[in-house]
């Protein structure tokens, strides 16, 4: 069940999903990550960055195996939290196999440690969550070019991204929203009304920033509050 699938009748305020299917183009992408908000939001990124290029989705190592064995890519995306195995594992497992990808590793805390343990298994980059259109572009053309990418520190602090505006309870529906739950679901784990939690809704979108619930996490995560 894709996300659209999943929020179908919450679309009245936010119906701009975007899981659409791999573009044709000059570009082939593989995404590996298992979160399927994060998946969704960076593949409308690397489509609005690379309009052309081609992004398949992989939710496991079990599940990326097969497409990175018989087919080339221009670029892999590889998270490190994976369900079945550690992606810097994974890594190092496909080149015992004799399996060569240019693989980048996406992290979400991006600190001196994992960059020396991507650098030293073998990844062409380290690309933080955090990372913003213009940051993933840079990375990305720098990539496809040959060069490798290990700077820290690689996302740009825009409005909306400092948690001084939000308030503990907003933060609790963010967190809520991240793990997939619906409206009503929501409601009850936070004892509240659906129309208190419309307003904190509202608030969470005009703070952060964002048109709609997949935005808002997908900002979320990028900013490491969920």
């Amino acid at each position: 069940m894709t996300v659209h699938e999943a929020y179908a009748p919450q679309l009245e305020d936010d119906r701009q999903l975007l899981m659409t299917e791999p573009m044709q183009g000059l570009l082939s992408f593989l995404l590996i990550e298992d979160h399927p908000m994060y998946a969704e939001g960076f593949r409308s990124a690397v489509h609005r960055i690379f309009p052309k290029a081609s992004l398949q989705v992989a939710t496991s190592g079990s599940a990326a195996r097969p497409l990175l064995t018989h087919q080339p890519f221009d670029l892999v995306f590889l998270d490190i939290n994976l369900p079945d195995v550690n992606g810097l594992d994974l890594l190092v497992d496909l080149q015992n196999e004799g399996i060569w990808q240019p693989i980048a590793i996406l992290t979400g805390a991006v600190d001196a440690l994992a960059v020396e343990t991507a650098r030293r298994r073998g990844a062409l980059g380290l690309i933080s969550k955090r990372s913003d259109d213009a940051s993933l572009e840079s990375i990305c053309s720098r990539l496809l070019a040959g060069d490798t990418v290990f700077e820290m520190g690689l996302s740009h602090v825009c409005p909306g991204e400092t948690l001084d505006d939000i308030t503990s309870r907003e933060l609790e529906v963010l967190q809520k929203l991240a793990t997939g739950l619906e409206n009503s679901q929501i409601c009850k784990e936070l004892g509240i009304s659906d129309s208190t939690l419309r307003t904190h809704l509202r608030a969470l979108f005009q703070k952060m920033q964002v048109p709609n619930r997949t935005a808002c996490v997908v900002k979320g995560i990028r900013l490491g509050w969920v």
